[in-house]
């Protein structure tokens, strides 16, 4: 009957190791599996050679099995022990070591004379006990997932061998003859630790489920953003050409002038504008504007001045336009959407400006080769019902250069946090003056990405400028 329960034991004890084996071979993250995986492997020889000792039919060879079995008797509760710690991921506290290596230690006696000295291991295995039932509760109270059902397995095994313990030691007589404890706490053991594998099991597919779901969900949503980022880029796209078609081509020369428009913005849909018609009396007028936003509600604004400057520009004296614009931005009711612009009109040689809000411009006199700066004070279109705008005139000349901008290139900054500077842009323009038109405005650009490098462009950059090629004062 005990060859029978011997076997059994050993069996149970070393499919249970290899199942947790296999479980850490295929997570080895998961030390647990392999500590447990080792106590069970150890607690099966220890069971043989316990019945090989009590089964055996000379004095040498009981010996030599207890002699085997005292040596590996410290091993299976000092890896129950690390199962524990590593399981509920605690760290190892200092009892462990003292208890461990006393195990080691005291049997070493108990190897050289197995039953005269057993006694001192046991002592040893008491304070594995207390150390596992302290471990235990300690899981318990943090709730450690699995601890109870944990505990109740190890805990029928440590009473068990508590039983044991005592009648080795003589303290009580066996219970219904039973000499021999620890095979059913083993049993129970195992029974326990097959609901704990079942129970997490369990728990483990119903995580994947859930991480299978919410990865579905998570590609759908993704797919939902993908699609509505397709669908917003193709509007910017539709916005974009919408307000290139709004703005003139770059001519190289209008009428008499030779002259260029040009723009980097900061967005898909910037928030410059820039304009011009020409008159059959041979009177030019030109707008450059800038919406103190970019993007789509920018590109709104320029929509709203095009339609103005389309229908009014010729109409209009400048003043008038300017402050007739500010009353249609500000009954439109665009809240904190305004917009900066300056108007010119030349005719016969003479240049009229005036300005709501956009920087100075320059005019390169050719006489005298030098930059002449034009600043007007004004409120940007949307801010007031009327405004005094005032009013700049000036005689161009053959081979005079005008350059009208936005605040994009003066107010750029590098990577070190510093200003491009109107001083700056002046010392470019003087220095490529005499270029053709387009030239200058790409010595312009140039300049400015240089500048930026591989920062951003925070604002849309615009010019026109533009050259007299003949004589037009009459």
């Amino acid at each position: 009957m005990e060859l029978y329960l011997q076997i059994f034991l050993s069996t149970v004890a070393i499919a249970f190791g290899l199942l947790h084996l296999i479980l850490f071979i295929y997570n080895k993250k998961l030390n647990a599996n392999l500590y447990f995986s080792l106590f069970l492997f150890l607690y099966a020889l220890n069971t043989f050679f316990d019945y090989q000792a009590s089964l055996a039919t000379t004095i040498y060879n009981e010996y030599l099995y207890l002699r085997i079995h005292r040596f590996l008797f410290p091993y299976p509760p000092i890896f129950a022990l690390l199962f524990g710690y590593t399981l509920f991921n605690f760290k190892l506290p200092k009892q462990f070591w003292i208890i461990s290596i006393g195990l080691i230690l005291s049997s070493i006696p108990a190897v050289m004379e197995p039953v005269h000295y057993f006694g001192y291991s046991q002592i040893f295995l008491i304070g594995i006990l207390f150390e596992s039932i302290r471990l235990y509760f300690q899981a318990i109270k943090h709730k450690k997932e699995g601890a109870i059902i944990i505990f109740l397995a190890f805990s029928f095994l440590i009473f068990s061998s508590i039983y044991d313990v005592l009648l080795d030691f003589n303290v009580m007589e066996p219970v219904y003859n039973l000499n021999n404890g620890h095979p059913f706490g083993f049993l129970m053991l195992a029974l326990l630790m097959s609901i704990y594998l079942a129970r997490d099991f369990a728990r483990v597919n119903k995580n994947i489920l859930e991480k299978e779901r919410e990865t579905k969900n998570l590609e759908l949503a993704q797919k939902l953003l993908e699609e509505e980022d397709k669908r917003k880029t193709k509007e910017l796209n539709d916005a974009r050409e919408l307000q290139l078609s709004l703005l003139p081509n770059c001519n190289s020369h209008i009428g008499d002038y030779e002259i260029c428009f040009d723009m980097r913005t900061a967005s898909e849909v910037g928030g410059d504008y820039y304009d011009y018609s020409l008159s059959e009396e041979g009177e030019l007028s030109i707008v450059i504007g800038d919406a103190t936003d970019h993007g789509m509600k920018a590109g709104m604004m320029v929509s709203i001045i095009k339609s103005l400057f389309l229908a009014r520009n010729e109409k209009m004296e400048i003043t008038e336009f300017l402050n007739n614009c500010s009353r249609t931005v500000k009954q439109m009711k665009l809240k904190n959407l305004y917009m900066a612009l300056m108007f010119i009109k030349i005719k016969n040689g003479l240049l009229t400006a005036s300005s709501a809000g956009i920087p100075p411009f320059l005019i390169y006199r050719k006489k005298t080769n030098s930059i002449e700066e034009f600043k007007i004070k004004g409120m940007p279109l949307g801010a007031l019902n009327s405004f005094p705008y005032q009013i700049v005139e000036t005689k161009l000349n053959v081979g005079d250069t005008v350059l009208l901008m936005t605040d994009g290139l003066p107010e750029l900054f590098n990577k070190e946090k510093e200003l491009f500077g109107e001083d700056r842009l002046k010392e470019i323009f003087h220095k490529f003056a005499n270029l053709p038109i387009t030239k200058i405005v790409d010595k312009l650009f140039k300049a400015g990405e240089k500048w930026v490098g591989s920062g951003i462009q925070n604002d849309d950059i615009t010019f026109v400028s533009f050259r007299i090629t003949k004589n037009l004062i009459r």
